[in-house]
């Protein structure tokens, strides 16, 4: 068995990790590891417990004692009670967050939980020493990162807590002395590993950088996004070239034929997507680069999922799915419809175009 996808999340306060954490892991429909509101959650504990804050000692045994994990709804939750996420995220409680983050014991208390709540699992674990300290084998490793000034400006948009909010300068004073500490730190220091992936979100969309780790975890592991839109398309594969049984008990014959690409099928000019109406669609890729794109079921196309094409595996692609094939210059695909088969068309708008860019710089590079 393929040892489970894992993609840890590095990167400084503000740079979007758990936005962007979310999304990958609802989109995968796989286990999301928030460490930052494990650590949120055990401060909120300590400033509540009636003991002194500044006593390191009395800080460690209070946070020894809490069992945190998740809820099948992916709330933070202390020995069994969701908290609170209003009250461990207000601006209070997060300038507080140091007397966890920054004490080795608490730190290895988390750390263990943490990984144990991972173990065997698909995941995307987000925090600042995910790739480092959680999980150092880790597929696919991320630093996620952003100007301090851009980092502000989010904060400040984000802004929750009482009375007027701050300004951007003092905001990014404050973000600069959290990046000093969680550098300094002697344990679970935030640093970017040699393997990991660097990227500056500045200027980004969200979902533009969803797609994009969500296609370098593809190249890791296939299979993860296969089963994410499983409910668009059947993959079936073949030990022997020219040979698959791609789809059962479909009425009627299938018309056969070569496919080169088409100007509005090439990476950089797709615009539309499709959908067929009375019957499957399969494709084989025979030669150069091919990515299949789906964008769902619903009336009108949803966020983009992409599958890179492969020799010997057919794609059958189900009634109903909004989906686009795009190859590259020099490709060649072979394909099969069955008769009888009606398209729908429906334009890509701006956010789904720079989802597409993002897929696509990834898996069809130029």
């Amino acid at each position: 068995m393929a040892r489970p996808l894992v993609i840890a999340i590095d990167g400084p306060a503000g740079a979007g990790k758990s936005t962007v954490a979310k999304l990958v892991a609802k989109r995968l429909g796989i286990l999301r590891l928030d460490t930052g509101a494990m650590y949120r959650a055990a401060t909120r504990a300590v400033l509540t417990a009636g003991i002194d804050a500044d006593d390191p000692v009395a800080v460690a045994a209070v946070v020894g004692r809490l069992r945190i994990d998740f809820s099948a709804q992916g709330a933070v939750q202390i020995d069994g009670v969701a908290q609170d996420e209003t009250a461990i995220r207000s601006p209070e409680n997060t300038r507080e967050v140091w007397r966890v983050a920054d004490h080795p014991d608490c730190r290895a208390h988390l750390v263990a939980q943490q990984q144990a709540i991972v173990r065997g699992r698909d995941a995307v674990i987000e925090g600042r020493d995910a790739t480092t300290v959680i999980a150092p084998d880790a597929q696919l490793k991320i630093y996620l990162d952003a100007s301090p000034a851009e980092r502000a400006r989010r904060r400040v948009g984000d802004w929750s807590g009482s009375g007027s909010a701050p300004s951007v300068e003092d905001v990014a004073d404050e973000i600069a002395e959290r990046d000093r500490r969680d550098q300094t730190r002697s344990f679970g220091a935030l640093k970017r590993s040699d393997e990991a992936l660097h990227l500056i979100t500045d200027g980004l969309s969200t979902d533009g950088v969803a797609a994009t780790i969500m296609a370098h975890a593809v190249q890791r592991h296939p299979f993860v996004l296969e089963q994410a839109v499983a409910d668009q398309v059947i993959v079936g594969r073949s030990r022997q070239p020219g040979y698959v049984a791609v789809a059962d008990g479909t009425a009627g014959a299938w018309r056969l034929g070569l496919t080169n690409p088409t100007p509005q099928r090439m990476p950089g000019s797709t615009t539309t997507v499709t959908r067929n109406r009375g019957g499957r669609q399969a494709g084989t890729l025979v030669q150069g680069s091919a990515v299949l794109v789906f964008a769902g079921h619903a009336a009108e196309p949803g966020h983009l999922m992409a599958v890179p094409m492969l020799p010997q595996t057919w794609y059958v692609i189900e009634p109903g799915a909004w989906h686009a094939c795009i190859q590259a210059h020099g490709t060649i695909c072979a394909w099969a419809e069955t008769t009888g088969i009606v398209e729908d068309y429906a334009p890509l708008d701006s956010q789904r175009q720079d989802e597409l860019a993002a897929w696509l710089g990834v898996l069809v590079p130029r």
